[in-house]
């Protein structure tokens, strides 16, 4: 324990004594050694390109490309205006980047018009249409990879 004295001129003497208790324990670092040098091993360095093409008789084929380095994407936003029973079909895919080899996966669905929301799920895609209040769709694109054991909840309208 370590003690020293602080003079204040307005302060009494027992008010004087400050102990100050400088033991510390070392952190563990986590590293990974490889021929470049350390890295640590929860850094995901990957990039994820989340692509959708949106098809409807009144809005035709639309795309939207987002590169993230997150596994989800809000890829169709509600300043897009894009109105969810204007959606009749979509095509999602989702590659990672870099990668050894190509890796590319995809979806395909039609939209459930008699609901507030739409939503489907393959081994590696979670993808999910919703609307506001004003019908405006949002769209939530997931890659869940080797995550088979996350649920995926949407909070309500």
């Amino acid at each position: 324990m370590l003690s020293s004295k602080i003079n204040y001129p307005n302060l009494g003497l027992s008010e004087r004594i400050v102990t100050l208790n400088n033991i510390t324990n070392p952190v563990q670092i986590r590293y990974t050694k490889n021929q470049h040098g350390f890295s640590d091993p929860n850094n995901d360095s990957c990039r994820y390109l989340f692509e959708l093409i949106i098809n409807g008789q009144s809005i035709g084929k639309k795309y939207f490309r987002n590169l993230e380095e997150n596994k989800y994407c809000h890829i169709i936003k509600l300043s897009h205006k894009i109105k969810l029973c204007d959606i009749q079909n979509y095509k999602a895919s989702i590659s990672i980047h870099p990668s050894d080899s190509l890796t590319s996966f995809e979806l395909e669905g039609q939209i459930n018009q008699h609901e507030s929301s739409s939503i489907q799920r393959s081994d590696n895609i979670y993808i999910e249409f919703t609307k506001n209040d004003m019908g405006y769709t949002m769209c939530s694109c997931f890659y869940t990879g080797l995550d088979q054991n996350k649920i995926f909840a949407s909070p309500p309208n």
